[in-house]
């Protein structure tokens, strides 16, 4: 098990026998092995590279909770328990990432170990058992993975020297038609993200590109000299409006039906040894009446 959690969380074998100080041929080994009791392939391999199967994929949530209570299992004589492991990602809200933090201190009763990543990377930390919360960017796809939602953005569309999106209404994702956008990196977050570049396109805007995270310090002196337009969340509490003096800029307001993108809480649905302490975390922050809040 620990031979293929390592090799899925790597690449390579190379990789993961260098982390687990063992060679590489009898890690490969064990991993034909194991393949041969599971009856399928747990990896399709390239040139140097291991990617997970969908029979993999599927396997991967059981690994990695037979490994926990392996480990736990062992350190049981030594009284030593599991402590909580979260991660949030950067890109949300400040006070979400503090009230997280602040709920799973108060449920455990100690300092907790937090993590801060991109939504895609942390989801991959915590199929891989190394984080047991993440606070990131919704739809969750991956299998073995609960999520909740605890708040959806508020946009709006930054334009510089650009008047002609004055409407006197909160803009449709229609008025942004024939216009060329700026989007953060699919990499952030690719499953949200997909959903949001797809739903501006099917409005019919003429192009969308990436902007690499080094290029965002000078991101409104670009949009001055191009013409181009971004869809932010104009909240002091979120990071896209840090990256713009929005007294300079022009703010136009989206109505809020127009795009749904949300934040929340993802785990692995067979850790059994936090399971108590997630649900009691996830239970403190979901909304009561089960409606969404905007942040912003």
């Amino acid at each position: 098990m620990r031979a293929f959690v390592a090799v899925s969380r790597l690449g390579t074998i190379t990789a993961a026998a260098e982390a687990l100080h063992v060679t590489p041929s009898p890690l490969s080994r064990t991993i034909r092995e194991l393949e041969r009791r599971l009856g399928d392939d747990l990896f399709v391999r390239t040139y140097h590279q291991f990617e997970r199967t969908a029979f993999g994929d599927r396997f991967l949530p059981l690994a990695v909770e037979i490994l926990a209570q392996t480990d736990e299992a062992e350190s049981l004589g030594s009284g030593a328990t599991s402590p909580l492991r979260a991660g949030g990602t950067p890109w949300t809200s400040r006070a979400l990432t503090k009230t997280l933090t602040d709920t799973c201190e108060a449920v455990t009763g100690s300092k907790l170990d937090f993590s801060s990543d991109l939504s895609s990377v942390l989801l991959e930390s915590l199929r891989h058992g190394e984080i047991d919360l993440a606070l990131v960017h919704l739809p969750v796809d991956e299998p073995g993975i609960s999520s909740v939602a605890l708040a959806q953005y508020r946009y709006a569309v930054v334009a510089v020297d650009d008047d002609s999106l004055d409407l006197g209404r909160p803009l449709l994702l229609s008025d942004l038609a024939g216009r060329r956008m700026l989007s953060l990196p699919l990499i952030m977050q690719p499953a949200p993200m997909r959903i949001f570049l797809d739903s501006i396109y099917a409005a019919g805007v003429e192009s969308i590109e990436e902007v690499d995270l080094r290029d965002m310090v000078g991101l409104q002196a670009r949009m001055a000299r191009t013409g181009e337009l971004m869809l932010i969340t104009p909240s002091d509490d979120l990071p896209g409006s840090r990256f713009f003096d929005l007294g300079q800029a022009r703010v136009y307001p989206v109505d809020d039906e127009e795009i749904t993108f949300e934040v929340g809480l993802a785990w692995r649905t067979r850790d059994s040894l936090h399971r108590d302490a997630i649900t009691d975390v996830v239970s403190a922050m979901t909304p009561p009446d089960g409606k969404v809040p905007y942040i912003g």
